[in-house]
């Protein structure tokens, strides 16, 4: 799923970067997830390693070309959000 791994589908780069894309999204929401359970329980050193996640995931989606494209918004300010 990396950015810089060969793409051997014979799919242009558009393609597969709205793939990435739609993965790392759904990544996120599985990681914001899991870093508001951790909230919940207190569980001081799950959160500062999910809330590093967070942010790799944010630079992989940052590194996906033509993200803009789809009007994506980085997760960056998930990990502030309260949680429900």
């Amino acid at each position: 799923m990396g950015t810089t791994s060969a793409n051997f589908t014979g799919e242009s780069l558009n393609e597969r970067s709205i793939d990435d894309l739609d993965e790392l999204a759904a990544l996120a929401r599985m990681v914001t997830y899991a870093r508001y359970v951790a909230q919940d329980v207190e569980l001081a050193s799950a959160i500062h390693w999910l809330d590093l996640a967070l942010q790799a995931i944010n630079r992989e989606i940052l590194d996906i070309p033509n993200a803009a494209v789809r009007d994506f918004a980085p997760f960056g300010g998930a990990a502030q959000l309260k949680a429900h």
